[in-house]
């Protein structure tokens, strides 16, 4: 993809600048993201890691995946086509529109606030806080954006307080991780000659090449070795999902896209015990809005505006000449 590279994996290393472990091979960040020695951590944390209770955590999970299950799911996805199919309806044929805010963030601001039972009225002013959360993961070691990303959490937590435990978190992924994947897949196959025939399918191989999330941070609770690299206990490891998921030992031709790949499953949402549990939900929704845009456009000239941070990478705008199809 234009506007950003990624570089090849390597073996685990300690990078002093960072303070950190830098794992980027895939069987090496799998493990790692599966390693019950590593607990999710801040960038920036240089306090001890206080180990996750494992009742309270399988709780959390069951209960999320619960309210998140396939059924679930197929009654969102209703809506889901709904609200995709008004705003491509409207968008324009044969003049230059940024799809990014004319179709991404309205979808994915729809989605986030259904989901999340949001009144509509407070959508944009909670996007608005989300937003700060996001760009604070983006760049997690830039001080001005954390104390915005902190005070914004608070504000957010006040709002969700009475919400399921997960509503917060999932809204800020629907508001804004969503329409940042959403932006770099179609940058995807603008920049490609394959053609689309089973969208849902197409998401994962897209979330391979293109998903937001270049880094997920741990810090060892217990002393963990990864590829005969000895992580000591309250080091911290700093897991290149991007890097993962192009590593040509796992996935030949890794720049390209493929979808009758047979190789393992992608790292895009992280794996293991504190893997995303809202996969399933990203993947539909992502579905729906690439369905709605497929089915009746085909995407002509286009320019976009790649953004490169530590941990995400996004496009800012996607500038796109649609054409009609049939």
């Amino acid at each position: 993809m234009s506007g950003w590279t990624v570089e090849p994996p390597a073996d685990p290393y300690f990078d002093r600048r960072l303070d950190a472990w830098i794992v980027s091979r895939y069987r090496d960040v799998a493990a790692a993201l599966r390693e019950p020695g590593l607990i999710p951590a801040l960038a920036r944390s240089t306090a001890p890691p206080v180990p996750i209770d494992p009742a309270i955590h399988a709780d959390f999970r069951a209960q999320a995946l619960r309210a998140l299950a396939p059924a679930v799911i197929q009654q969102w996805e209703v809506q889901f086509d709904l609200v995709a199919n008004r705003l491509a309806e409207a968008l324009p044929i044969g003049e230059p529109i940024d799809l990014i805010e004319r179709y991404a963030r309205p979808f994915s601001l729809a989605i986030a606030g259904g989901t999340s039972e949001v009144p509509p009225n407070e959508c944009e002013r909670l996007a608005t806080l989300a937003r700060r959360v996001f760009d604070s993961a983006c760049e997690p070691y830039d001080e001005a954006l954390a104390a915005a990303g902190r005070k914004a959490t608070v504000e957010l937590a006040g709002f969700f307080r009475e919400a399921r435990p997960w509503s917060m978190q999932m809204f800020i992924a629907l508001a804004h991780s969503l329409p940042a994947f959403l932006g770099n897949a179609w940058l995807a196959l603008v920049e490609s000659p394959v053609e689309v025939v089973d969208v849902p399918k197409a998401i994962d191989e897209l979330l391979r090449l293109a998903g937001p999330a270049k880094a997920q941070f741990r810090q060892a609770i217990a002393p963990v070795t990864i590829r005969q690299c000895h992580i000591a206990r309250e080091q911290r490891a700093i897991l290149r999902l991007d890097v993962a998921n192009r590593d040509p030992d796992e996935f030949p031709d890794p720049g390209e896209i493929r979808f009758d790949r047979s190789s393992p499953a992608h790292l895009a949402f992280g794996a293991g015990l504190h893997a995303c549990v809202g996969a399933a939900l990203v993947r539909s929704a992502a579905a729906a809005a690439t369905k709605a845009l497929l089915y009746r456009f085909q995407l002509g000239e286009h320019s976009a505006v790649p953004v490169n941070c530590f941990a995400v990478r996004y496009v800012a705008s996607l500038t796109v000449r649609l054409q009609g199809r049939g």
